[in-house]
């Protein structure tokens, strides 16, 4: 029976496998389709009323002229009468949902999303990322074994609009069809329960004694404490003790790289699959395609059309954006999306390049709120976490998680940054792990560089070593414990900073 499942899963994925080849012959058409479908569809709803989407799908070219960038609280005038109740004003098809997200620190921000864009996006996201596990590993048998669910929160019913409220992976989750929910682990309403640590605790028991698993996904900093306690309920050295059929980690939310040795350890088999994904609660973006490039193909036929502001113009407010035909590969961007759950031209708030443009392939550099710029060095997140992963891998260290921001320059004492890192293996000569993290960030960065020559701006950093599970701790507090929430890898003030070392008693050294 399995088997015959399996045979008509693979069939029914071979039109998405037509879809990705599509982006390699004709990205760009599969990119006007989509705005054009998404303007057709909402032409009569308040907001294509007031944006005159009737007049641009007669010029599309005229779409970034009659529709201002719109942050969220642009948005929120149109979301705020979705949530009173009037369904269908940024989408024809009526909210089904109310998804929320949230900063580390930030207030929650509901986004009103329709069946039909989980659907046509995420769902669809969810499908084309399986093609193209297909197209790496034909022998992978998704439903010859169970996968393994670790989902947001459901969060009962919005007052106002009557809707349904949840994390987006826990939508995702309970639109899963029925047919389908026995090839998963656990149930749908212990995947999206909302207590985070009971929920690991019964996922764990559960999964120990599952005798295969073949599929499993999320964020590697919240994983790896339910494996680690799932090898203590079962036992041995490995995953593939416990499930020796697993063949697929899909992964996204931080950088897999720092992550990569331990997961490696975890799933020592050399055919096994780390697939990258890039979605969030606004869309579903991008996918890993090929295992040699550390870098993923941007899905262009997901419900999302794209456009892309250069950084540097950003940072200065100039807003003026390039579609895809337009972008290049010496460039970081700012991507904005305009998605058939009713976003347009949002920016999502990371920072992103192209890797190359046939087919277009990006990778993700960090977010817009997370660099630091206090002295000129303009330092990224993908500049820090490589320094720190070249530090890492000189000393043999592991990292579990880390927070960067500045010490400003006062009188008689000059700036410098201020690491702190909680490590899952530290460093046995620490010195010697803080010279090369400072070569290293100095070779990533020459505005870094300039600034350090001499100590002429800036001194070397300074790194406080936090103890074991003070992150996870820090976030529980904040009431931020699960995969949506993540630490905060940079930040250009000192507000997580002075509030983490408010908690500790340890001097940095």
């Amino acid at each position: 029976m399995l088997r015959v499942v399996n045979s008509i899963f693979k069939t029914y994925l071979g039109r998405y496998r037509k879809e990705i080849r599509a982006h390699f012959d004709e990205p760009l058409v599969l990119q006007q389709r989509t705005l054009q479908g998404l303007l057709q569809a909402n032409q009569a709803t308040p907001f294509g009323k007031d944006h005159h989407f009737d007049r641009i799908l007669q010029d599309l070219g005229s779409y970034s002229q009659r529709v201002p960038v719109r942050n969220y609280d642009d948005h929120a005038p149109y979301i705020e009468r979705v949530l009173g109740g009037e369904l269908d004003t940024l989408t024809a098809d009526p909210a089904a949902w109310i998804a929320t997200t949230s900063g580390t620190t930030g207030s929650v921000k509901y986004l009103p999303v329709p069946q039909s864009a989980v659907r046509d996006i995420h769902l669809k996201g969810s499908w084309l990322s399986l093609a193209i596990l297909y197209d790496k590993d034909e022998s992978v048998q998704v439903f010859s074994h169970k996968n393994l669910l670790i989902g947001g929160a459901f969060q009962g019913i919005h007052h106002a609009s009557g809707l349904p409220k949840a994390d987006i992976s826990a939508i995702i989750i309970k639109s899963i069809p029925r047919i389908m929910r026995p090839f998963y682990i656990p149930d749908i309403e212990l995947a999206t329960a909302p207590s985070y640590e009971d929920k690991i605790e019964k996922i764990a028991q559960l999964a120990a004694r599952e005798p295969g698993i073949t599929i499993l996904g999320g964020v590697p900093t919240w994983n790896l404490p339910l494996y680690r306690r799932i090898l203590e309920i079962h036992g041995g050295d490995n995953m593939l003790d416990v499930w020796p059929g697993a063949a697929a980690f899909k992964h996204g939310g931080v950088n897999f790289e720092p992550y990569r040795a331990q997961f490696e350890r975890l799933f020592p088999r050399p055919g096994f699959i780390f697939q990258e994904i890039y979605n969030a609660t606004e869309g579903f973006f991008a996918v890993q395609d090929r295992d040699d490039l550390r870098t993923m193909l941007l899905l262009l036929t997901a419900g999302v059309y794209y456009e892309f502001i250069p950084w540097e113009a950003y940072q200065r407010g100039d807003l003026e954006a390039v579609n895809l035909a337009g972008v290049r590969t010496d460039t970081t961007y700012v991507m904005l999306i305009s998605t058939v759950a009713g976003l347009y031209r949002y920016p999502m708030g990371d920072l992103i390049e192209f890797t190359e443009t046939d087919p277009y392939r990006i990778r993700i550099l960090g977010r817009t709120q997370e660099f630091i710029n206090a002295f000129g060095e303009d330092l990224l997140r993908s500049e820090a976490e490589g320094a720190l992963m070249e530090a890492c891998e000189t000393v043999r260290a592991i990292v579990r998680d880390f927070t960067v921001a500045p010490e400003y320059i006062e009188v008689g004492r000059k700036g410098r940054h201020h690491w702190l890192v909680e490590f899952e293996r530290p460093p046995t000569d620490l010195d010697r792990f803080n010279r090369v993290l400072d070569e290293a960030l100095r070779n990533r960065n020459n505005n870094y560089a300039a600034k350090r020559s001499n100590d002429f701006a800036i001194t070397r950093h300074e790194l406080t070593v936090l103890p074991t599970g003070f992150f996870r701790g820090w976030l529980r507090d904040k009431g931020k414990l699960g995969g949506q929430h993540k630490v905060p890898r940079l930040a250009n003030h000192r507000r997580f900073l002075e509030d983490i070392l408010a908690r500790l008693d340890k001097p940095a050294l």
